[in-house]
């Protein structure tokens, strides 16, 4: 098997909805839960531990040579970013998995994803225009 930077996350909750890969960022929906990965960490999250969604803007484009906080994720996306709120979130890295409550996750969606959350989520969609 070839050596990956991503971190394999084991004993997925639920059925698989969607999962992609697109450059240094991951993301996987199932039935139970939201997974988002960049090389050497995993988030995972339990969509009942899911708070709500909400359309983010970057005051600016993230460089490569931003320091990021642990639990934002931000890589080079021409796409709509959103803020995600949770309750608790699972994060694995190469040292073991972690729990951390209440926090933020930015992170690039495209639409076609959105949708799927929308989907399979227990949160009403609030029109932001």
């Amino acid at each position: 098997m070839p050596y990956s930077d991503f971190i394999p996350v084991k004993d997925m909750e639920g059925e698989l909805i969607v999962s992609q890969k697109r450059g240094q960022l991951g993301c996987t929906l199932t039935t139970k839960e939201l997974i988002f990965q960049k090389p050497h960490i995993s988030y995972r999250i339990l969509l009942k531990d899911t708070l709500g969604i909400v359309p983010f803007q970057l005051k600016k484009p993230p460089t490569l040579g931003d320091l990021f906080e642990e639990t934002e994720m931000y890589v080079r996306f021409h796409r709509q970013y959103y803020r995600i709120s949770v309750s608790k979130v699972h994060i694995i890295n190469r040292n073991g998995r972690f729990e951390k409550g209440s926090t933020d996750i930015m992170v690039p969606l495209n639409d076609r994803f959105i949708q799927f959350i929308e989907q399979y989520a227990d949160f009403a969609s609030v029109a932001t225009h």
